[in-house]
């Protein structure tokens, strides 16, 4: 699976307005994309693309889905979770990689090989995006994130003019042979 979320912060009073750029339609952004490749280039098992709502109040809809989920937990092989990923000078970090230490090292043997990023970063475990619940079911997952660039998180700065979007094709490139990886 490969999943996002849609929300942001929205609004505060008349007069503030937070675009979201980076957080998250950058990872909305990236799920369709891999979703419109992966539709011209057919893999020899099924790939599901989930975008949720409120992750920023508090992982209610991958929360929902985890706990109703529309097929079997147990037949998600891997979860890739995206938020933040409009940057990307200093690489990428990768949630729960210390808890699926073969799937991290697959992932980044990839980049060291391809040299698609400056750096794949190693993060424990967290309850910090939409992966959460699906690891707390058993499901293995990643929650990849860039680094680097523009500082913009949470506030009005985080608009689309300043998202430099300067890895989002290397990124996918490691993506796609990851997933490729995990027959």
């Amino acid at each position: 699976f490969i999943t996002a979320h849609y929300d942001h912060l929205g609004g505060m009073g008349r007069d503030t307005y937070f675009p979201g750029a980076n957080d998250n339609a950058s990872g909305t952004s990236f799920l369709l994309s891999l979703a419109t490749y992966y539709a011209q280039h057919p893999q020899p098992y099924s790939i599901g693309f989930i975008c949720f709502a409120s992750e920023e109040a508090g992982l209610v809809g991958s929360k929902y889905f985890a706990e109703h989920p529309l097929i079997p937990l147990s037949r998600i092989k891997f979860l890739l979770n995206f938020d933040l990923v409009g940057t990307g000078d200093d690489g990428v970090t990768v949630v729960n990689a210390t808890e699926y230490p073969q799937a991290f090292s697959i992932l980044k043997s990839i980049n060291d090989n391809g040299r698609y990023l400056t750096a794949v970063k190693v993060r424990g475990k967290a309850a910090n995006s939409d992966h959460y619940w699906f690891t707390e079911k058993g499901v293995p997952a990643f929650f990849i994130y860039t680094m680097g660039g523009i500082a913009a998180y949470h506030d009005v700065f985080d608009r689309g003019a300043t998202l430099p979007l300067n890895e989002v094709n290397d990124l996918s490139a490691l993506v796609k042979a990851f997933v490729g990886k995990l027959q």
